[in-house]
């Protein structure tokens, strides 16, 4: 079964958060602690989104993060290409990967490949705001 790491869904929990705050400046310790995310975790997940141009940061003693752009518009292949390092669903789709020891003989890998397209057509259908 395909799963969301843990970085994906915290990135997930942070933006409803910031979607919920009218805009306003969100440290990263309010959202760590009040979801329970581990504090560096969730302050390189953001730096993310930052350089993504999702959020942007503001510094000084009152700083932090507000949100950038309208969720609505990122597609939820986008959020997960920009948190996650591998998008495969099995690992022998894995670009880097050449260790599979039956590739040559493999009888599953034209379905895998097929359910790996509509995998990633469904998280391209699916925006960002329709999870938060």
């Amino acid at each position: 079964m395909v799963k969301f790491s843990k970085k994906l869904e915290y990135s997930l929990i942070a933006l409803r958060h910031f979607s919920n705050s009218n805009n306003e400046i969100i440290r990263v310790r309010d959202i760590s602690e009040k979801y329970n995310i581990p504090h560096d975790l969730l302050a390189k997940i953001l730096q993310k989104l930052k350089k993504e141009d999702i959020l942007e940061s503001v510094q000084g003693v009152n700083g932090g993060y507000r949100l950038l752009r309208d969720l609505s518009e990122i597609p939820l292949m986008d959020l997960y290409n920009f948190i996650e390092t591998n998008t495969s669903i099995v690992e022998c789709m894995h670009d880097d990967d050449t260790n599979c020891e039956v590739s040559l003989n493999c009888t599953i890998k034209d379905p895998l490949s097929k359910i790996q397209s509509e995998f990633e057509n469904l998280l391209k259908s699916k925006m960002v705001s329709d999870f938060v």
